[in-house]
């Protein structure tokens, strides 16, 4: 899709930004005697810098557009307050097609090819792991994307797959990794692992959550249930993007932006999922059986601003890992989706486990757990019946409904600052009983994808024509 050239600047990219991370040279041990012109990289090197390159799709600039979308946060000042108001250009977008194009992608179907060549199926299952968490977030946000012609130089227009084949591209991926994950055959990469360090049970799981997220997104509930049963089963197990405070390059990639890159371009002042969970909020959603100041405690420290302090240890503090794939969402995906498939009952039971897990502290850090400031007892069936604690007011829901209501609501605080809420509003925007009631940033219509770059429009004559706009639902929210 793009020239050796590109392909080299962004190899460049994910492996020095691989050594700021692991603060280790020998990441680049072996490349070649030109360390600023390296050509090639040893697997185990390569490993690292893709697991990199990931997070910083998840992580970066991406993650902040959905979250001002998702009324997660403002867009306070300079370009990022036309961003909030929904006012984007397909330039906006190159950096980040680039690196996962030619930065990212690219560098996984070589390092597949390595590992094969070497039987290392346990790396082989890694990176496709990777790459469907990649390529998964990319068709999310974009809808048809090119992939099955993508980085071949066979191909210099590769055609946009349609989402729908995307995923189920992805299922199949997933599913092929999980074999090989499961295989004795491998050459040890544990040191270079940063996620988990050569556990398999670990990245299983993971691919398992990432098979009923996706699930989930094509609204297969079904599927989405099985697969997340043998999902992300403790929070010891999260799928998540290490952070420190070593150097620079080390530190979640929110505090950098809020703290050192662009201070006060982002708060939090009078949206929806700071008022959501903030007691004194205009639209608290706690009642006699939830507290939610801790959890408000450690997303925002006030009613207007995120928490990334210093000196603290909240969400987008520096040293705070950030969730990729968690036991959270897991058991999320477990309530909402038996609740779809096998009715009230079930869902109730499983909303109740998610709970349980809330009531532990769950991942809020024990800073904020002091007494009083958290309680998420279990619900009763009465609770969502007409006029019960989740279902008054003037026009009740049915019961099953009015679970929904709230499983979806507890998905929405979860997700904060992850791109998956910008997903989830979407999918289930069309379910106006259930979906979040969410105030329009600007004028009379919510975003729904991202725009195509600029880049791939100039580059790549297969481009959709006409190009979708930013409210054009994607093919699987339409």
């Amino acid at each position: 899709m793009y020239q050796s050239a590109i392909m080299k600047k962004h190899l460049i990219y994910t492996l020095i930004f691989a050594v700021l991370f692991s603060s280790c040279a020998k990441m680049v041990d072996g490349i070649n005697n030109d360390p600023n012109n390296p050509t090639d990289a040893d697997p185990n090197s390569m490993l690292t810098s893709i697991m990199v390159g990931n997070m910083n799709i998840q992580e970066g600039d991406l993650a902040r557009f959905a979250g001002m979308w998702s009324g997660h946060f403002r867009g306070f000042t300079q370009q990022y307050q036309s961003y909030h108001q929904y006012s984007v250009i397909a330039r906006n977008f190159d950096a980040a097609w680039q690196r996962v194009y030619s930065g990212l992608y690219k560098n996984m179907v070589i390092l597949k090819a390595k590992a094969r060549a070497v039987n290392n199926r346990r790396m082989l299952g890694v990176v496709q792991v990777l790459e469907a968490n990649l390529m998964g977030t990319a068709t999310a946000i974009w809808g048809d994307i090119p992939y099955t012609e993508a980085s071949d130089d066979r191909f210099p227009n590769p055609k946009f797959d349609s989402q729908a084949s995307v995923y189920a591209s992805l299922q199949t991926l997933l599913d092929s990794a999980i074999i090989n994950l499961g295989s004795t055959a491998f050459v040890d990469f544990a040191a270079q692992d940063i996620h988990f360090a050569g556990n398999m049970t670990r990245w299983i799981q993971t691919a398992n959550t990432l098979k009923a997220r996706y699930f989930m997104h094509v609204k297969d509930y079904p599927r989405a249930l099985a697969a997340a049963q043998n999902g992300i089963s403790t929070q010891a197990n999260n799928f998540l993007a290490p952070h420190n405070n070593t150097n620079r390059g080390a530190n979640n990639l929110y505090f950098q932006f809020l703290a050192l890159d662009r201070p006060n371009w982002i708060d939090a002042n009078g949206m929806y999922g700071v008022n959501l969970i903030n007691p004194t909020g205009n639209r608290y959603r706690g009642n006699a059986k939830t507290n939610e100041r801790a959890r408000w405690n450690y997303f925002y420290n006030s009613a207007t601003n995120l928490n990334f302090a210093a000196n603290g240890t909240g969400f987008f503090n520096h040293s705070t890992s950030f969730p990729l794939a968690t036991f959270a969402e897991n058991l999320l995906i477990l309530a909402e989706a038996d609740t779809r498939v096998n009715g009230f009952t079930a869902g109730l039971a499983r909303l109740n486990t998610y709970r349980a897990y809330m009531n532990t502290g769950a991942y809020i850090s024990t800073a904020f757990l002091t007494t009083g400031n958290w309680r998420y007892d279990p619900y009763v069936a009465a609770d969502f019946a007409a006029g019960g604690m989740e279902n008054g007011g003037t026009s009740p829901l049915a019961q099953d409904r009015a679970l929904l209501r709230e499983i979806i609501e507890e998905r929405y605080v979860t997700f904060i600052g992850q791109i998956e809420g910008f997903n989830d509003l979407r999918r289930v925007f069309k379910e106006t009983d259930v979906r979040i009631t969410l105030p329009l940033n600007f004028g009379t219509q919510f975003p729904q994808r991202f725009l195509y770059p600029q880049v791939e429009i100039d580059m790549n004559k297969s481009t959709p024509n006409p190009i979708p706009s930013v409210f054009d639902p994607t093919p699987v929210n339409r």
